[in-house]
Formats: C-alpha cells, structure tokens, sequence
C-alpha cells in the first residue's frame, strides 16, 4: 500500500489538490491534526501553479487512469521513507498553521477506522474498460476574504406539524445535570453501556432531556451553547434560487446561508456545520461545475464534515479526489471508498472546548442512482456504522452523530442494528423537516431530517449542564446574500460563458415533429392580437431578465446558463436543458428566438408559416394548411400541463396552487387566434 505522502505528492502532480495532514494516531480522548512538511519544498509549489488554469488540467478520464497507475507504482516502491511534522496534542482539529520547528515521527495513516480488506489487492490498470468517465472543469477559483458580519437577521420560523410524541413505559424522573449527551461508549463495544460507579446523566435527546415545546424552537431565544451543531443536506443542484417567481417565494441558497452561519458566528456561538450530502442531481459536465464550485463555498463556510450522495458519485472518481482530497478533508464516509480506503477518513472527532464530537457519514446502496465503476465501492451500512462508532468512541466522543443519505425507514433501521448514536441526520426523503427530533423505537438515537435542496438548516445547541436544544430555519429572502457567494456565483456563471455550449457537452436535437423554429415576428402577421398580448407579457421579457436580472440578482448575469436558458428563450428542451436545431443559440445570431416564444407552446412553425405564406389555392395546399393549423393548436385543457415544464414545483411553486392556472396565470396571456 503506497504512503500517504506519496499518495498526496501524486495527486499534486495531477493538479488534483495539495498536501494532506496526517498524525500517529489518535491520543484517546482527541483528535490530533498533522500536516506533511514536504509542502514546504519548492517543487510542490511549482506543481501548484503549473496547474492553476483550466486549460493546464489534464482531462478528467486520463485523471482517473493516472491516479490508478500511481498508485499501483507506489505500492510497489517499498524504499520510500517518508516523514511527518507532528502537532501538539492541544492543537485544535481545524487549526491548519504547521509549527515553526515541528518533531518528527514515524509515518502513519490518517485517523479513520477502515472496513476488512484483502490482504492484497489486485492492481489497478489504467485501461480498465469498467472504469467510469468523469466530466469536469477546474478552472481557477478566487477565493475573497470574509468580511465583517452585516446586521442580524431573522430567519422565518415556518410552523410544521409536530413529531410523534416518545412514550415511556414508566413516570417520568427529574432529570440529573450532566454535561455529556449520553454515556460514552467502550471502545471496544458496539453500543455503549453505563458506567455504574458514576452519577446518573441526563441524556439530551430523551423526550425528559429535550427542549421542545406546542411549536417551532425559536434559536434567538436560547443561551449561547457550548457548541451548535449546524445541519443541511441534499442540495440537489440548487446551489442558489432561480428567482423566476420572485425570491421571497423561494427558499434555499448557499448565498443566504452564508450569511444566516456569519450572524450566529456574529451571536460568538462555536458553529460545527456538517453536510449530509448530495450536491448536484444531473450527470452532465455542468454537475461537476456546480460541484466543485458548492465544494469551493462549503470550505469558505468552514463546514467540518460532508458527506456523499448518490448522485456526487456519479460524476467521477478523479473528479471527487481532485475536489476533496485536501488540507481540511472535510469529506468524511464510513462506507464510500475511492480508490483506495487510505484517501478519505471515515469519521472525524472533532473537539472544541471541552466536548467531542464523533461524526461520520453513511450513503445507503439502496439510494445509488446508477453503478459507480470500479474506482468507487459503498460498502454494507451496518458494519461501516460499527466501525466508524467504535473508533470515535475509542477517541471518546461524547456526542456522536450520523449523517444518512437514503429513506428514514432505513434510517431507523440501522439505528436499531447499531446502537450508541446520539443523532442521525437523514437526507434524501421528501417534505419538510419537523420542529422536533424524532424517536427510533428500540433506539435511543434522535433523528432529524434535512429536507430538499438545501432549504432549511438544522441547528442543535450543546449545553454542558442543560439539556441539548434544536431549531430548524428556513433559509427565506429575509436573510440577505452574501457577497463572498454572490461572488462565487459569478464566477460559475463566468466558467459556463467560457466553456460555451460544446465545452459543457451540449449538442442540438433536431425536434421530434422534424419542423425547425421561426421566431415569434412569423406569426404576427396573422395572428396580430395574439402576439400584442405575448409582446406585453413577461414571456417577452424571459431573455431580457437573464442579461440584465432584477436588482436583488443584478450583479450575475445568467444567459450562459442552460439550466436559466432552458425556460428563458425559444427552441429549448425545458427538462432536458438542450437546444433544438434551429433553436436559440446566442443574443446575436438568434435574436428573433429571444424571450419564451409562442413556439415553446405550439411547436416550432416552420411547416405552418411555409403552408401560410404560399400563394396557392390548390386542394393539397388547402389540406395541409389545415393539418398544420390544428398541428399547432393548444387546447386549454392541455395547456396547464404543458406550462409545468417550466412552471414546475422547483421555479414555480404557487402555479400549482388549486386555480392558481385559472384565475391567475391563463388571464394574464389569454388569446383564443
């Protein structure tokens, strides 16, 4: 098995990310944070810059048969002798300054606890044909300074029904004071087991440990915590609301939670924030843009644990060491591996002021959407959880927790296989996240939800002499964006302008009734009234507000973006976000395809214009003429389905409100020529 520090010099040589800490081992009772010295010599740093620029990065499927050709050589390079700087035992876990004269110790691995291998392995080949592809840009990244916090602003606090009540099977005790959140396990055990001798401690998350009351937790009236946790997940590619329907209608955005992370730092509360998973939702090299970009704005939110999703993994194993495999290693899994198991931990303990927290991440196989390829492997959920707890319980957490991708049900069910969590986090369900943790029958683990698309945050306040505390917040307008992302934005925005529709593999289609796009001024002529009203609607204006957005948006223009473009011109698949031949390509050379244009709704015109304009009278124009005419028509009783392309759930939300269709949206663009 190569070392670690060959492992990370290869993959600096890819351009795949810089050196990454290790230690000799964990002292019990806490995490130690180390860093190798060679990123100190001169090479590593030309290395660097020698692949700063997109265009210096080597394609990502020559990447992943690199990566696998390294480290096949590494293995067999058993002289190697690598050293390590070594920090002292009172570094905290996220401090990253290596000491200015550092003690040296025997090479050793990252802290994690691995699942059984082989012995051996087979060796990797870099034409392995059951090798997945990987799709990505890494252009350059500027990451801006943090700025002083802006005024506080109040979340949104949205009632939910609440959970299902915990029963008890005897009356209730009045609770002991303690200042853990349940007894630390034996490191050698699977599930904890009380120490006898000691007092009796309050356990947190029992319904007699649990702050709750008849609606949602209001966090601006807790104490300052100890430590708060904070929770998201499945962003699911909405790194930002589109604000088609105006952005005090939509939730979400890492601009806004940005700032909602700055006003609790602001408060002076010790913040952890740990993802649950599940960046992007398409497998296009777009997804691979915004997930590198969301990885960029998870390490400038400082979030101390990600895990994956399924659909993270289905962009490429190169892709997912070049974006994780860094300094903070902030990816943690329990039972996903790429490449190797040696490349990612599989649990943190993270300490601050005097509690540790014992955090890893599970993805349920069940969730994947597709094969992974031989590079990635999501090992059995069981006995990944049971190695991940018995090893941060060996470096004595105290409040443990789990973040699961897949279905609650699923959830539950490893709780209760596994026992001695405190808390597991589940993403990857549907609906909103209640206002209270729920109980696991047979489990004394709490669980709460994250919801969809990164709308909402869920915070949980540690308290040393006082039961533990949780809020969720929806991420509404009311918390204002941040500039640090809106920069971050941009320069997505820039990226897809300069890779252009060929570089984000985007190919025209010819559309399925084989006619082409003619622009709306074609159907003026004879449908004049009909094209005043659209003239006058917002459809009109679809384009315009991609190039130049309403000032809340102002500063990023969007008309490079196909997932904006998809909705916003003419002659575009709007669930498929691809052009039709003939359709909108630019503001120039397909100006007449500005705006959402009538053809989006009665089909491209080419073939009924043609019928139209021809001069003839003979009974076979007439025919066709009056095919295509009805070809073109729209009955109303089809046409709220057909607006749902673009007025979906996700850009349109209050378009399926019971008559909303009806009474609102029909009237504004009626016409019956």
């Amino acid at each position: 098995m190569p070392s670690r520090l060959g492992v990370s010099a290869m993959l600096i040589a890819a351009g795949l990310g810089s050196l990454a800490g290790c230690n000799d081992g964990p002292t019990p009772g806490e995490s130690r944070t180390a860093k190798s010295i060679d990123r100190q010599l001169a090479p590593v740093a030309e290395t660097d810059a020698a692949f700063k620029h997109i265009d210096d990065q080597p394609s990502l499927d020559f990447r992943a048969s690199w990566i696998k050709d390294e480290l096949k050589r590494a293995a067999r390079e058993e002289a190697v002798i690598t050293r390590y700087a070594k920090f002292s035992d009172d570094v905290q876990a996220d401090a990253m300054t290596p000491p200015s004269n550092p003690q040296f110790g025997p090479a050793t691995r990252l802290v994690q606890a691995p699942l059984a291998k082989p012995a051996s392995s087979p060796p990797l080949s870099s034409d392995d044909p059951s090798a997945s592809p990987s799709l990505s840009d890494t252009g350059p990244i500027e990451v801006v300074p943090t700025p002083q916090p802006r005024p506080e602003m109040k979340g949104e606090l949205i009632p939910t029904p609440q959970g299902l009540p915990e029963s008890f099977d005897g009356a209730k005790e009045t609770p002991p004071m303690a200042r853990i959140a349940a007894d630390v396990a034996d490191s050698k055990a699977e599930a904890p087991s009380k120490d006898l001798t000691a007092p009796a401690l309050i356990d947190p998350t029992t319904e007699a440990g649990m702050v709750a009351g008849d609606g949602p937790e209001d966090y601006n009236t807790w104490p300052a915590p100890d430590v708060l946790l904070f929770f998201t997940g499945n962003q699911h590619g909405y790194i930002e609301p589109c604000g088609c329907t105006g952005l005090e209608n939509q939730k979400g955005g890492v601009a806004r939670r940005y700032t909602f992370m700055e006003q609790l730092r602001k408060k002076g509360w010790d913040l952890i924030p740990v993802d649950a998973g599940n960046q992007i939702r398409r497998i296009v090299p777009q997804a691979a843009i915004k997930f590198e970009r969301s990885t960029t704005a998870l390490k400038e939110m400082k979030y101390q644990a990600v895990g994956y999703g399924p659909s993270d993994l289905r962009i490429g194993a190169g892709d997912l060491i070049a974006m994780a495999y860094s300094d903070e290693q902030m990816f943690v899994s329990g039972n996903v591996t790429i490449f190797e198991p040696e490349l990612l931990p599989t649990y943190k303990v993270i300490r601050r002021g005097e509690w540790k927290i014992g955090v890893t991440s599970i993805l349920d196989p069940d969730a994947l959407e597709a094969a992974t390829g031989s590079d990635i492997t999501v090992s059995p959920m069981k006995e990944a959880a049971q190695a991940a707890l018995k090893s941060m319980n060996g470096d004595g957490a105290e409040f443990r927790v789990l973040t699961f991708f897949g279905e609650e049900e699923a959830a539950k069910k490893l709780m209760t296989d596994v026992q001695g969590f405190d808390l597991i986090v589940v993403s990857g369900g549907y609906g909103e996240p209640l206002y209270r943790p729920q109980p696991i029958e047979g489990s004394k683990t709490k669980l709460i939800v994250t919801g969809n698309k990164g709308m909402y945050a869920g915070l949980v306040g540690l308290y040393q002499n006082q039961p533990m505390k949780y809020a969720r917040v929806a991420l509404t307008h009311e918390f204002e964006d941040a500039p640090e992302m809106r920069k971050l934005m941009a320069d997505y925005q820039k990226q897809l302008e300069q890779l252009g529709f060929s570089g984000l593999g985007i190919t025209p289609m010819p559309h399925r009734s084989g006619n082409t796009f003619v622009g709306s001024e074609a159907c003026k002529d004879c449908h004049e009234n009909a094209y005043d009203i659209w003239e006058g609607s917002m459809h009109a204006l679809a384009t315009e507000h991609l190039v130049e957005p309403p000032a809340e948006r102002g500063d990023v223009p969007r008309h490079f973006d196909p997932e904006c473009l998809s909705c916003h011109v003419t002659g575009w698949n709007p669930q498929g976000y691809y052009p039709y031949k003939s359709g909108y390509m630019d503001l120039t050379s397909t100006a007449h395809l500005g705006g959402n244009g009538c053809e989006n709704c009665h089909g491209p015109g080419s073939a009924h214009v043609a019928a139209e304009s021809n001069k003839a009278n003979t009974p076979e124009i007439e025919s066709l003429r009056k095919k295509l005419r009805l070809q073109v028509q729209l009955p109303i009783e089809k046409a709220r389905e057909h607006c749902m392309e673009c007025h979906d759930l996700d850009n349109s939300p209050d378009f399926h409100d019971e008559g909303a269709f009806e009474d609102i949206y029909w009237p504004e663009i009626e016409h019956n020529d």
